[in-house]
């Protein structure tokens, strides 16, 4: 396996294969993983490398990635093959060492579950996690409730929260959760932490 890509090649090949907008996004989400994770003294770059990475897969159509998972015999979730856009989360992944290098397991395990979660996403995860819903230029969100997510004592909180904003935005529009994410969700009510 060839060593982890520059971020800034990394970002030049993430932008080409992107619409503007979400090549945006990504870079939000990156700058705002680094900062979260500089925050509590862990590895900026990982959160650079992860969040501009993160959404790679995100224009794959929904027949080329059940195609994709099925060749590849890549683990999803029912809901993700339910909502077939999730699984550019799953594929991203997968391919993740082919594309950025030898990266670790941490990273994989940060984009494999950006979208929905999981408890065993690390802390490394969680911060992708919260970047990719509250980055500076979502529009969902407004500046006082972007800063008061920001404002939390740790990772866990944060995600909760986030976490609980959604359950409210599902009973508005009868959506419902992914199993995964009420494991989450319930692990950490019960005081579980994110691995570092």
């Amino acid at each position: 396996m060839q060593r982890i890509m520059d971020y800034t090649k990394l970002e030049h090949l993430v932008g080409k294969n992107m619409k503007p907008s979400r090549f945006e996004h990504s870079i939000g989400v990156a700058e705002t993983s680094a900062m979260l994770l500089e925050k509590v003294g862990l590895d900026p770059e990982a959160g650079r490398i992860c969040g501009i990475y993160h959404d790679y897969f995100r224009y794959i159509g929904a027949d080329d990635a059940i195609s994709e998972v099925r060749k590849h015999l890549i683990p999803t979730v029912s809901e993700e093959l339910e909502s077939p856009v999730l699984l550019h989360a799953p594929i991203a992944a997968f391919h993740m060492r082919d594309i950025v290098g030898s990266v670790p397991d941490s990273y994989l395990k940060a984009v494999r579950w950006h979208t929905l979660g999981s408890r065993d996403m690390g802390m490394l995860g969680a911060a992708v996690y919260i970047a990719d819903y509250a980055e500076p230029g979502r529009k969902h969100l407004d500046d006082e409730v972007r800063c008061k997510i920001f404002s939390m004592p740790s990772f866990e909180a944060m995600v909760s929260y986030i976490l609980e904003m959604q359950y409210e935005y599902f009973k508005t529009t009868g959506k419902t959760s992914a199993g995964v994410t009420d494991d989450l969700y319930t692990y950490l009510k019960e005081g579980g932490r994110f691995e570092n």
